[in-house]
């Protein structure tokens, strides 16, 4: 049976180049994954500059085609967007920040019927939005969209504490053990701790039994 994994989060949380590395990972074990772009929150931050890039390493990408209706001027949204779930294999859903990221759900073909869909919510605590344990906690509530659906709850969390280039083991880790108290007021497992390729001789594997899913940064290409 297939997954369809979503990523949502705040504002340069990293829930966009979680999503890349998501499928990275099972790319490079030759394993079928698609990555559907559906951040329609901030638009000129678009998978499409490196939707080639990223097919050359054996991801399928679905997003939009062109520049036309992107960044100021809003965004559209594409059959193949819609009918993203027709694709064989695994899918990883990129959405926006905000209230109305995982909004745009809805307009996906069948998505509530899908027997394993797991929402991960990217928590960046260098943000203001998810600088403390009560925004974090406020912030899973917040996020959930406007819609409430009861298919459309989060299954955990994504530990992405970074500041760019100048991250450091120490920021990775005081964002992990910050985001370990919200996860327990919240009862939301944290699924893994993204770590950027610099830093991951530091972590291994694992950090505290957390997987460790390591960064190769390539959204910097991706505004347009």
């Amino acid at each position: 049976m297939r997954f369809v994994e979503v990523y949502a989060g705040a504002y340069a949380s990293g829930k966009s180049e979680t999503s890349i590395n998501r499928a990275r990972q099972f790319a490079n074990k030759g394993e079928k994954i698609t990555l559907v772009d559906l951040d329609t929150v901030e638009p000129a931050y678009t998978l499409r500059p490196i939707a080639q890039e990223l097919k050359n390493i054996g991801i399928n990408v679905i997003t939009q085609p062109d520049n036309f209706g992107l960044g100021e001027a809003a965004s559209y949204i594409t059959p193949a967007q819609v009918n993203c779930l027709s694709t064989e294999g695994n899918i990883i859903i990129d959405v926006g920040y905000g209230a109305g990221g995982l909004d745009i759900l809805d307009i996906i073909t069948n998505i509530n019927q899908e027997q394993d869909l797991r929402i991960y919510l990217v928590v960046n605590t260098s943000k203001f939005e998810t600088s403390t344990i009560d925004n974090i906690v406020e912030y899973v509530t917040f996020s959930e969209g406007l819609q409430k659906r009861p298919w459309k709850k989060f299954s955990g969390i994504i530990s992405n504490t970074h500041f760019g280039d100048e991250t450091t083991k120490e920021d990775i880790i005081k964002g992990y053990e910050k985001l370990k108290k919200a996860a327990e007021i919240t009862k939301l497992p944290i699924i893994a701790i993204g770590v950027p390729e610099n830093l991951a001789v530091d972590f291994g594997n694992n950090y505290d039994g957390v997987e460790i899913w390591v960064y190769k940064r390539m959204m910097p290409k991706a505004f347009w």
